[in-house]
């Protein structure tokens, strides 16, 4: 209803000139972009002023994100810890146990060499007669079980030194992975609380402020991209064949510069009825198909009423 009482108003405006055979009327329209969250949430700042141009990636609105930095926090921590438990795995053991196990096998050492020259001793002492065999016996019982500590401990020390069981180091692998994953997942729930311009552009209108409610559904932003002002024009039935996409255009409206051009792009396949309040009678039982043209370096207001002359008809190459 709105465009449509822009296009009334223009060509009313208009008709007090006189319509060239080859002259085109219409108005600017821009193809503007409703910019919502992915997530329903209430709107915690928009550092985009309404009116203003902003480079592409530029913030423009921040939903409430303190659940989400905290979960954030969380992941990366468990991420942390879960990566730690897997190195300590596969370092083997920490260098304060690995120490301990080499203390107790030189002490083993030590208690076997020991041992072993008691038996010797004891054995000499047998040959002269001087100790009963019992005793004999029971030296070399201590240096068996000498012996046997030091290969116990040796084997201890290895098991320390060597990381973990590979299956142990499997389970630890796909836990980190899972944590890592937790951490990105809550990192990408933490991006989608804020939106930034898709590309550069002007920031049309503010539609929701801090503290209201947005949702995907609920959009805060009305954006209009750079170049995405077009030119909306009515091509009357006759002239349709003469003025196919491609066509170049010279445009005219209060503010626009004198060689404003344009280009068609898009022709309705469609044709719609000329509304009756604008026309004369000798005009209602017209047919026009609208079309839409590429402004050429230009861009006037939304709704500014345009006319258009024909510079060179058929498509441009």
């Amino acid at each position: 209803m709105k465009t449509f009482i822009t296009l009334a108003v223009m060509v009313l405006a208009l008709a007090g000139c006189g319509d060239k055979a080859d002259q085109l009327h219409g108005y600017a329209e821009g193809k503007f972009v409703m910019l919502a969250p992915e997530t329903t949430g209430r709107v915690k700042a928009i550092p985009a002023a309404e009116g203003a141009h902003v480079d592409a990636g530029a913030l423009l609105f921040q939903l409430e994100d303190t659940a989400e930095q905290a979960a954030l926090d969380a992941a990366r921590a468990n991420a942390e810890a879960a990566g730690a438990r897997f190195d300590d795995a596969a370092a083997g053991g920490r260098a304060q146990e690995i120490a301990a196990a080499r203390d107790q096998v030189r002490q083993a050492v030590a208690a076997q060499d020991r041992a072993r020259k008691d038996q010797v001793r004891a054995q000499e002492l047998l040959n002269s007669g001087t100790i009963p065999k019992a005793q004999l016996d029971a030296a070399v019982a201590a240096a068996e079980t000498a012996n046997a500590r030091v290969a116990e401990l040796r084997q201890r020390l290895t098991l320390v030194e060597l990381p973990a069981r590979e299956d142990q180091l499997r389970n630890l692998t796909a836990g980190a992975r899972e944590a890592a994953a937790h951490a990105e997942s809550a990192a990408d729930a933490l991006r989608r609380r804020a939106v930034s311009a898709p590309a550069a552009g002007k920031v049309e209108r503010v539609v929701r402020h801090p503290g209201d409610l947005a949702s995907p559904t609920m959009p805060v932003v009305r954006f209009l991209p750079d170049g995405q002002m077009i030119a909306v024009l009515f091509i009357p039935q006759p002239r349709l064949a003469l003025t196919p996409v491609g066509t170049r255009l010279t445009i005219a409206c209060d503010g626009c510069p004198p060689d404003a051009k344009a280009e068609i792009t898009v022709i309705a396949p469609e044709p719609e009825f000329t509304p009756p309040v604008i026309y004369s009678d000798n005009e209602r039982a017209r047919l026009v198909f609208r079309a839409e043209a590429r402004l050429q370096g230009f861009a006037p207001p939304p709704g500014t009423p345009l006319s258009a002359e024909i510079v060179k008809a058929g498509i441009v190459k």
